[in-house]
């Protein structure tokens, strides 16, 4: 072990102003903050599974047999400042939402969804969930209290109805008008007696119909039964809560005290841990809004002052509280205190290192370890007296004491040690450095030796006595996977210094489940159509963007990438024919859809054919010679190439034809005559 030396540059800490005004556990004037779940989603329609997160929130899973499940990101649709939870909560625009179906869209096919929460949840109405876009539909809500109980509709604690549009809520989004041209004005039923929460009286289609619940008691699951009244409606989910801080600052006689680990005890047996800042102060900004929190830190030895806060309660009032707790510790009267730090051959800050203050006047030396930040204090010495301090046993170093309190604590320069030994890594998330993430040091008992936060390059290091330790890191992000807490590690004082990484990663998005369809193209003759561009629109806007596929030479299409169990209309390049569909439940499950019919082709007109213009005969240019020769002179003119059989027919009836006619023509003249002589 090298000797300790003394070296002279002051304490930083020291350098700031004296006290404050100190009391124990008393209001703070900051809100609240308020934050919006975020919700991860996986397997398949009619099985789902998933989480929501949210700060200072127990655990959240959930269980849904929804034939349709989605999670939306908010962008387009949101909770406004307008609105009661937007006001409580801020807008929600950009964060997360569930987005779900019916088990199937008819009566009495409800989907029911269960979340499931770690512990109980927070009470001070500290918490809400919103059921959005309930028009055509109903949801019945039920949920089981921390007592085991079937929570009635005061624990459910219904906080009204609205609706979510911009027109009718500042800060909304902008729905697109009703059926009746309105925008903004549909809003749902809360029936206390049966829990249910129904859309409008017609069951029309709507958009923005909300309401809010703010559980008034803790709960351990809460229920969703969602129901299609008509058409094939879809509802939405958001949780959001309120975390309130409790914070303070310790200080011995009106000095901030740096690097002092404090420790909140909820009263669940959830432990939460900081150190303070080299002002002495300490927050714990996102603490579930519940009562009852021990707010502890170490004492200096040899002063007064309570080193434990209890009853720190964060629901004083409705949505919560901020609170303060301060640890004033004073020096005995007419004893005075000191304040040093150790640091090793770098530099650092050594935490854990034990150190022994001996004061002549004193039956017994004070014995202490640094903090967090290398620092250590005592109180209970003498007054401007020599005493001695002596790190890790090595050699000690004699300063002298100031005046009695109320005066400062004597400032000893930094002692630094070879006597320690250092562990370090980096915080990364799927391979980038992660800042501001908490890493503790346990010993081999599990006890916390130190407290720290990883830098921006996601590094962080703890310098302290030889022995054996482990470190624990806490998630980067709340869905992050990965070893959280190191392998044991072996510190040799003044040895090599050992590192422990950290390795998480994001987990990978649910793998899309999707489903095909086939159909075909024919015209009204039943002949196949191809090269047609067929458009397949899912009926919801939220259900996807749409799909498209080209005909075959047999007219046949097959729609690839389709959401599971959702409603399509399928068009044609070329034609206002539309079929519907609703795609499958899985890859497996292939959907044949109805023959897509299109005008047949019109058939070209045929190009008339010409009709020859007949030659006329040429005429004769000699008379007919007499036959001459033995043949008799009498009889049948010789043959000129024309026949008069049929022309001398045509002839007889035509002489026929007019003879009739002139026949009627008499008679009728007759009748004629006859009459006009009645």
């Amino acid at each position: 072990m090298r000797r300790l030396r003394t070296v002279t540059a002051a304490l930083t800490a020291l350098a700031l102003g004296g006290g404050l005004a100190l009391v124990g556990a008393s209001s703070a004037s900051a809100e609240p903050a308020g934050h919006w779940g975020t919700f991860t989603l996986a397997g398949q329609s009619r099985a789902y599974t998933g989480t929501m997160t949210l700060p200072g929130f127990p655990e959240t899973t959930f269980e849904s047999n929804s034939r349709q499940s989605t999670v939306i990101s908010g962008a387009s649709t949101w909770q406004g400042t307008g609105t009661g939870p937007g006001a409580a909560y801020g807008s929600s625009r950009g964060n997360t939402y569930l987005n779900q179906r019916p088990l199937a869209d008819a009566t009495g096919q409800p989907s029911v969804t269960t979340y499931t929460f770690a512990e109980p949840t927070p009470g001070a109405s500290s918490w809400s969930f919103v059921l959005g876009d309930i028009d055509a539909d109903r949801a019945t809500i039920s949920a089981v209290t921390q007592s085991g109980a079937a929570a009635t509709a005061a624990d459910i604690g219904f906080s009204g109805a609205y609706n979510s549009c911009s027109a009718n809520s500042p800060g909304g989004w902008s729905c697109p008008a009703d059926p009746d041209g309105t925008v903004g004005r549909d809003v749902p039923t809360w029936d206390p007696a049966t829990l249910t929460l129904t859309g409008n009286a017609g069951s029309v289609d709507t958009a923005g119909a909300t309401a809010w619940f703010t559980p008034t008691t803790p709960l351990t699951s809460l229920t969703i039964t969602y129901e299609r009244r008509s058409g094939f409606p879809v509802y939405q989910t958001w949780f959001a809560d309120r975390t309130a801080a409790i914070s303070g600052t310790a200080t011995l006689d009106g000095t901030p005290i740096p690097g002092a680990t404090v420790t909140v005890t909820a009263p669940r047996g959830t432990v939460y841990t900081t150190t303070t800042a080299a002002d002495g102060t300490y927050s714990f900004p996102g603490l579930p809004v519940i009562n009852d929190y021990r707010v502890s830190i170490t004492a200096p030895p040899g002063a007064t002052g309570a080193a434990t806060v209890t009853g720190v309660s964060l629901n004083g009032v409705p949505g919560g509280v901020d609170q303060v707790a301060d640890f004033p510790f004073v020096s005995p009267t007419g004893t005075t205190a000191v304040v040093g730090q150790v640091v090793d051959d770098e530099g650092n800050p050594a935490a854990d290192v034990p150190v022994v203050i001996s004061d002549p006047n004193a039956t017994a030396p004070i014995e202490t370890v640094t903090n967090d930040e290398g620092y250590y204090t005592a109180s209970g010495l003498t007054p401007n007296t020599p005493v001695t301090v002596a790190v890790d046993g090595a050699d000690p170093v004699t300063i002298t004491t100031g005046d009695a309190a109320p005066a400062a604590p004597t400032a000893i320069d930094r002692i630094e040690t070879a006597a320690v030994a250092s562990v370090g890594g980096v915080v990364r998330l799927d391979g980038a450095p992660q800042a501001g993430v908490t890493v503790v040091l346990l010993d081999a008992a599990g006890t916390i030796v130190a407290t720290t936060v990883t830098g921006t390059d996601g590094s962080y290091s703890f310098t302290t006595v030889g022995g054996t330790y482990t470190v624990r890191s806490a998630l980067p992000a709340p869905d992050a996977t990965g070893t959280a807490t190191s392998t044991a590690v072996t510190l040799v004082a003044g040895g090599a210094d050992q590192t422990r990484d950290f390795a998480f990663a994001t987990p990978a998005a649910p793998e899309a489940v999707t489903t095909s369809a086939n159909g075909r193209v024919v015209d009204t003759d039943d002949a196949p159509v191809a090269g047609r561009t067929v458009t397949a629109t899912p009926d919801e806007a939220d259900s996807g963007a749409p799909v498209t596929a080209t005909t075959g030479t047999d007219g046949g299409y097959t729609l690839e990438g389709l959401d599971p169990t959702t409603e399509y209309t399928v068009s044609v390049t070329g034609s206002d024919a539309t079929v519907a569909f609703t795609s499958g439940l899985d890859a497996t499950d292939v959907v044949t859809v109805d023959d897509l019919v299109v005008a047949a082709a019109a058939s070209p007109s045929p190009t008339p054919t010409a009709t020859p213009t007949p030659t006329a005969s040429p005429s004769p240019t000699t008379a007919p010679v007499a036959a001459t020769g033995s043949g008799s002179t009498s009889g049948a003119l010789a043959y000129t190439g024309a026949d008069l059989t049929p022309g001398l027919i045509a002839a007889g009836v035509l002489v026929l034809l007019g003879a009739g006619l002139l026949t009627f023509r008499a008679v009728r003249n007759r009748r004629r005559t006859s009459h006009l002589q009645d």
